[in-house]
């Protein structure tokens, strides 16, 4: 876990880097529907990042103008001490982090107008809607945590931005675990596979390898044999012996750092000849734009690579019709590969995608409005620490493959009519889809995979399927 000195390392960049002081707030706790009984507490991800172990309801203020952090946190009473148990005073709290003054929360508007007096105030939103309402009072900034356009001011954003995105060595310590970690949860989660039981007996699995290690998901786990719904959260389906499973998953540390990882499996642990050739497809497309990972590469770019390794593999297979780039200019592979091919990790699973096309795309570029291109959710030339995921996959959605529209576009690219027999295989249940996801950090000389220890292979994963003893 970052420890209190890289942090302080930080704070000092960012001092260095603002002109104006900065407001930032951690949240509170946010009740799950009576007002006692509360969610898991997250601190924001930005918070996080400079302050390890935040607190509930902790705020911090930045003043570049004496280059000092004053952290506010709530008083330590006999009544919290009762029910949560003792917590280190201001005193220790200010030495252990190396700030320069720990005051209490209930003064933080006294004395953010005593230090700051008419000097302009930023801020950010953040998901706990109280501690937006009160960041945007004291400061007078008009903010949003729910519209990238408002959440901040765009000088302080691509501060914040830069300072995030390029991980450490101690930040890549913490995102090696939390993919080892992954690795144990994705492989109990193959090994416990069989026919019969629900997809949510083998979210328990998954769930469960998180906590045991002390970890969370760092997002609703994603388990399906409906892999043609991207973030399918509905696990009651019980398991067929002709099904293919999709697993979208990945821990979360207590730092906030984060793995973000997908699989696909047969149920009876052999891939059918079709699903074997689609298997295969999606894992070339994926090397393939692993591979292009290296500084100065842009992710566009890496998403139009493995682009056209899926148009030429669906060619092959008599779904798509054309030459790969004419196929892949007009955009028909996006009818069986809808979306971008992964997105910045970090503290959050989509890290800085709050702050929207400001930081995801860089200076000058704009989303295409083309269907399934304009799903991209990057756009900037990658450096050494910035971390992305790739995760090409092919689906076979009814509501795309039977879009009227979609149809009349694409009738001389799409074999519609051999698409559709993907929709009513597995006894009319339909194919689903097929998704492979690493996490990958961009180096000084090319690329890591850092969850490369997760099986893959297609004869590696049959082999491990339904494995377990029962």
């Amino acid at each position: 876990m970052p420890n209190p000195l890289h942090c302080k390392k930080r704070r000092r960049e960012f001092l260095a880097a603002i002109d104006s002081p900065v407001l930032l707030m951690a949240g509170g706790w946010i009740s799950r529907n009576y007002p006692a009984n509360w969610s898991p507490f997250r601190a924001d991800s930005t918070f996080l990042f400079f302050f390890p172990d935040a607190e509930p309801n902790a705020a911090a203020l930045f003043d570049p103008k004496d280059k000092s952090v004053t952290l506010f946190l709530d008083e330590r009473t006999p009544e919290d001490a009762l029910w949560h148990g003792s917590v280190p005073g201001f005193a220790e709290i200010k030495r252990r982090l190396g700030v320069d003054a720990v005051e209490k929360r209930s003064d933080l508007a006294r004395l953010v107008k005593k230090k700051c007096g008419a000097r302009k105030v930023r801020t950010i939103g953040i998901a706990d809607p109280r501690a937006t309402a009160e960041a945007a009072a004291i400061t007078k900034e008009k903010i949003d945590f729910y519209d990238s356009a408002k959440i901040g001011h765009r000088d302080l954003l691509l501060t914040i931005a830069k300072l995030r995105s390029h991980k450490s060595s101690e930040e890549l310590a913490e995102m090696r675990i939390a993919a080892a970690v992954t690795r144990e949860a994705h492989t109990l989660a193959m090994a416990k596979t069989r026919p019969g039981i629900y997809e949510q007996d083998l979210v328990g699995h998954v769930e469960g390898a998180f906590a045991r290690h002390g970890c969370v998901p760092a997002y609703n786990t994603i388990l399906s044999v409906r892999g043609e719904v991207l973030h399918n959260h509905d696990h009651g389906n019980i398991l067929r012996e002709t099904d293919l499973v999709l697993l979208d998953a990945g821990a979360e540390r207590r730092s906030g750092y984060c793995a973000d990882v997908t699989r696909t499996w047969p149920v009876n642990g052999r891939f059918g000849r079709e699903a074997a050739e689609v298997y295969d497809i999606v894992l070339a497309a994926e090397k393939a734009a692993i591979e292009m990972v290296a500084p100065g590469a842009r992710y566009r770019d890496i998403h139009m690579g493995a682009c056209r390794v899926l148009a030429d593999g669906l060619a092959q297979m008599g779904l798509l019709k054309g030459d790969v780039d004419g196929l892949v200019e007009k955009g028909a592979h996006a009818l069986f590969f809808p979306h971008g091919v992964g997105h910045l990790l970090g503290m959050d699973v989509h890290d800085l995608e709050g702050f929207g096309d400001l930081v995801a795309y860089g200076q000058g570029r704009k989303r295409s409005p083309q269907f399934g291109t304009a799903y991209l959710r990057l756009d900037l030339d990658l450096q050494p620490g910035m971390c992305v995921t790739i995760e090409p996959g092919i689906y076979f959605v009814p509501a795309i493959l039977e879009n009227r529209e979609l149809r009349q576009q694409f009738k001389g690219q799409v074999d519609f009519t051999r698409a559709g027999r993907f929709l009513t295989s597995n006894g009319k249940r339909g194919f689903g889809g097929v998704r492979i996801e690493d996490d990958v950090v961009c180096t000084a000389h090319g690329h890591e995979v850092l969850s490369a220890a997760i099986p893959k292979e297609r004869l590696a994963v049959e082999a491990l399927v339904g494995s377990a003893l029962f």
